[in-house]
């Protein structure tokens, strides 16, 4: 969907409202313009956010892309397909990418509004992407990228050690997991930190992990990361 220029240069006064919508997942998905970009939001979190996704920003200026053994990227929890716009125009990498999301009203959304700037081909699958990572028989991927929430809140599955089994089984050995994990609250951060303790690391016990505004990003293999 083509914004006018003049609500770009509006948005950076006063963000505009451009659509709202109520679901059986979310009692609130909103898209808004603000500061140019358009952004989805639902009531406690942001789901995309185009250049401005700044946990993934960040995560993507710090790992050499350049390692990874093939450009099959699996995407579980698309939103606007912030992540995507990101790996394409800011470090022009060429996916090959398959997009889990499980409400379908998102995707909509995402063909609405950004999907049609994204140059490579994106196979989107509606559904739970547990039955998905639990069946998965195909080709394994070079990048994951778990960004799954249902608002400010991750369904129990994905913090569990089966599902990091499963994404370790479809993975490429030369391959790479990044997870985005809340840490804006005291409790957000006491849960996170638990979780990479008992769980993320006893998985992968080479990983790293980084803040970024509230966030925690998570990396299943350290020697990814450029050196400072």
């Amino acid at each position: 969907m083509s914004i006018p220029r003049w609500k770009r240069w509006l948005s950076y006064l006063v963000e505009l409202e451009l659509e709202h919508l109520r679901t059986d997942m979310h009692e609130s998905l909103t898209v808004s313009l603000v500061r140019g970009r358009i952004q989805l939001f639902a009531d406690r979190a942001i789901y995309s956010f185009e250049d401005l996704y700044s946990n993934f920003a960040e995560a993507f200026h710090r790992i050499d892309l350049s390692r990874l053994p093939g450009n099959r990227v699996l995407v579980l929890g698309l939103g606007l397909g912030s992540v995507i716009q990101l790996l394409e125009e800011q470090h022009d990498f060429q996916g090959d990418y398959t997009a889990i999301e499980q409400d379908e009203a998102i995707i909509y959304l995402a063909r609405k509004y950004t999907i049609d700037t994204i140059n490579r081909p994106i196979t989107t699958i509606t559904g739970d992407a547990e039955p998905f990572l639990l069946s998965y028989q195909g080709a394994s991927f070079d990048l994951v990228l778990l960004d799954i929430f249902q608002d400010d809140h991750i369904p129990e599955f994905f913090s569990t050690p089966t599902c990091l089994a499963c994404i370790q089984r479809l993975l490429h050995p030369n391959g790479l997991l990044i997870t985005n994990r809340l840490y804006r609250t005291p409790q957000d951060q006491v849960q996170t930190d638990q979780y990479v303790r008992h769980v993320f690391k006893t998985m992968f016990p080479h990983a790293a992990a980084m803040t970024v505004e509230g966030n925690r990003i998570l990396f299943h293999d350290a020697s990814y990361l450029k050196s400072s």
